[in-house]
């Protein structure tokens, strides 16, 4: 769609456009959340969204593209959804942000099933898209953390992480829930906690000491409370 000029209201044509732009992306994203990547057609998207065919080559040039924005649409929903509190321990605050991303995950589980959790199926350009928006999450924990992302230590266990988060929480998903969200968040605490022990491990440092004894103690501190 074509931008109207600054201080100008867009003409009816490019709201027109918009508008099927966004009817595309809504059924899109229907479809892609309640089938796999390969079992969805343009033909199937175009007549969910009740516009001719060749309007989806036109605003999204293709299936993948259009599958690439579905993606960064959900992660958008996703982040708003698990944004991380300003307030509290950054144990805490990472105990809300798992805990948050888990019940996202139920709420909208055919996406998470079928989308967000089934990367493996992806074509090129939506898996960069993936990886962006997985990047983004780890460098928000590590941040939280006050740790450096890009860390060469780091980096490896921090995707072993976000793998292992992602294969539970589908597992989790599947079975029926039938860990309670509070137990699953502790899972995930304990293998961020071996993903800095890992890090620190290969090449000691005090930031990554002080990260782990913040994970650790929060920990500690939960059994206790549940053991009280």
């Amino acid at each position: 769609m074509s931008q109207p000029a600054p201080g100008k209201p867009p003409t009816k044509r490019q709201l027109a456009a918009e508008q099927t732009r966004q009817k595309l992306l809504r059924a899109a994203l229907e479809s892609f959340s309640r089938r796999p990547y390969a079992e969805v057609t343009v033909g199937d998207i175009a007549r969910s969204a009740g516009v001719a065919h060749g309007l989806l080559s036109h605003h999204f040039n293709g299936k993948e593209n259009l599958y690439a924005e579905v993606v960064r649409e959900i992660s958008r929903r996703l982040r708003s959804a698990t944004s991380i509190t300003a307030d509290g321990s950054s144990g805490a605050r990472l105990r809300g942000h798992f805990a948050a991303h888990l019940r996202f995950l139920v709420d909208h589980e055919d996406a998470a099933l079928n989308l967000i959790l089934r990367r493996g199926e992806a074509a090129d350009l939506a898996w960069e898209t993936f990886e962006v928006v997985r990047n983004e999450g780890t460098r928000s924990i590590c941040a939280l953390l006050d740790l450096d992302a890009d860390a060469p230590e780091l980096r490896l266990p921090m995707r072993g992480f976000s793998a292992a988060c992602d294969e539970m929480a589908r597992q989790w998903l599947t079975d029926g829930h039938t860990m309670p969200v509070e137990a699953l968040v502790d899972h995930f605490i304990v293998f961020l906690a071996s993903a800095v022990r890992a890090a620190h491990d290969r090449a000691p440092a005090p930031a990554l000491r002080r990260a782990l004894e913040e994970l650790e103690h929060g920990t500690a501190h939960r059994q206790d409370t549940l053991q009280a």
